[in-house]
């Protein structure tokens, strides 16, 4: 994908800009955030997490390939507010097994294992979302922990939605990406907590998915900055279905209804 035209933004230019970062967490907390700070920091890595983790999963599970990443190769489009409507990676270099079509073409660099592309791939997402993280930490009162955490949510449950979807193994799907975090987990020196696998009892069977370590803090925005007893009351019917907060049942019965209602 081109990402020259109107609107677009490499991602090592928005770090380089500290008016720009500025803005970025003051347009977050003006729209979605809804004046809570620790949302608009929340949010901010979220949409991005999000982004990463299709690119790195989807290449690492359809096509057995990684992208080394960089900020330098990442570039961002914004839509309303600070929502990222889109990412695209320019001229990356990618990393493919011997066995590929393209291996030895210009931009590909031939490594020898599966262990080895998820090496590549942890790389990209630390060079990648480190940054990110540190430029919003420093703006934002929400802790690195819950930022790498985000990040390692949206991998897991990426993996997991992209083996149901096409009718894939899904506890093989959990296990890549607990391989793929623990690489991560070998290159951040903060520490998260991680995604759990949860079974569903569904009216087809068992199932299995990804229970969140970190809460995005999405359920704050129904509530005034100041009224903290409303935000407090928000969490059971605003919360995600796989957040933390909530309790294994309540989860479960959440998941269950939604699996049911959709054909895999």
């Amino acid at each position: 994908m081109r990402a020259d035209g109107p609107g677009w933004i490499s991602l090592d230019r928005r770090l380089a800009d500290g008016a720009a970062l500025d803005a970025w967490v003051e347009s977050e907390l003006r729209a979605t955030a809804g004046g809570h700070c620790d949302l608009a920091g929340a949010l901010i890595v979220y949409r991005l997490a999000g982004h990463l983790a299709e690119l790195t999963v989807g290449c690492l599970a359809d096509q057995r390939r990684a992208l080394a990443l960089t900020p330098a190769a990442v570039a961002l489009r914004f839509g309303d507010a600070a929502r990222l409507d889109e990412l695209a990676v320019s001229t990356p270099a990618v990393a493919v097994l011997p066995d590929d079509p393209v291996a030895g073409d210009p931009g590909t660099e031939v490594v020898a294992s599966v262990d080895a592309l998820r090496a590549v791939a942890a790389d990209g997402l630390a060079a990648t979302f480190g940054p990110v993280a540190d430029a919003v930490r420093a703006r934002a009162p929400f802790g690195l922990r819950g930022m790498w955490g985000t990040l390692a949510d949206h991998v897991a449950e990426v993996a997991v939605r992209r083996a149901r979807e096409q009718r894939q193994d899904v506890d093989a799907a959990w296990v890549e990406a607990e391989r793929l975090l623990d690489e991560l987990a070998a290159r951040v020196r903060s520490p998260w907590t991680r995604p759990r696998r949860q079974v569903v009892p569904t009216a087809t069977g068992p199932q299995a998915v990804v229970t969140k370590g970190t809460c995005c803090l999405i359920y704050k925005a129904g509530a005034a900055p100041e009224d903290r007893g409303a935000a407090a009351r928000l969490v059971a019917p605003a919360a995600c279905t796989s957040c933390p907060l909530r309790t294994v049942d309540d989860r479960a019965r959440r998941f269950a209804t939604y699996l049911e209602g959709h054909r895999w």
